[in-house]
């Protein structure tokens, strides 16, 4: 039943592809890592993204430059000097997400590299995918909790602690993508079993 996975040479080249890709994909994370964390290197004035619900503001986008109320859903706000739980959660936030993406890439090409090498279903394959579900869900909740501690933080900081409009916001696509994921998982190892079975009976 699994006796031939090998691709053709055209999957094959897409697989390698795909594994090059994440190579560029890793270097621009790596980018965007090191230049937060020179923003946050300064130590005062660090600009944070805050989400926002039901506010508003005025933008002087009307004729003339006249102000136009407008719904704000996300803004950028600069902390000039921020507590020492908020700095150490500007400083965590892009390195933690950064390197669990670094790693979700890392193993997206390595499962890469087996299709194309034709072990879509020796051991192992399922074992990298339930690895990806790992690195997925804790960089998920790991970097949930830390992007709350700036978000509040940098409103506390710029409100001196008046202000409590924001409210955390749960994201659905991670869960999603973890489940499946499971489900894809779940069949490589099925098919690893199978292909163990057929293997026996040659």
């Amino acid at each position: 039943m699994f006796s031939d996975t090998q691709l053709s040479q055209s999957d094959r080249l897409g697989m390698y592809l795909y594994a090059g890709v994440g190579a560029v994909g890793i270097g621009a994370v790596l980018v965007f890592v090191i230049g937060r964390l020179i923003e946050v290197a300064r130590g005062r004035d660090i600009p944070v993204l805050v989400p926002f619900v039901d506010e508003t503001a005025a933008l002087p986008i009307g004729p003339g430059g006249a102000p136009v109320e407008v719904t704000v859903h996300e803004a950028t706000v600069t902390v000039a000097d921020p507590a020492a739980a908020t700095l150490f959660a500007l400083w965590a936030q892009p390195i933690v997400i950064g390197l669990a993406i670094i790693a979700g890439i890392v193993v997206a090409a390595l499962f890469c590299l087996r299709l194309a090498r034709g072990l879509a279903f020796k051991k192992g394959t399922s074992r990298l995918v339930y690895t990806g579900i790992g690195i997925l869900a804790v960089g998920w909740f790991a970097g949930s909790i830390l992007t709350s501690m700036t978000v509040n933080g940098a409103l506390s900081a710029v409100s001196d602690h008046t202000y409590d409009g924001t409210s955390f916001e749960f994201d659905f696509a991670p869960v999603v993508a973890l489940l499946a994921l499971t489900v894809v998982a779940t069949a490589f190892q099925v098919g690893e079993r199978l292909q163990r079975e057929t293997e026996g009976l040659v």
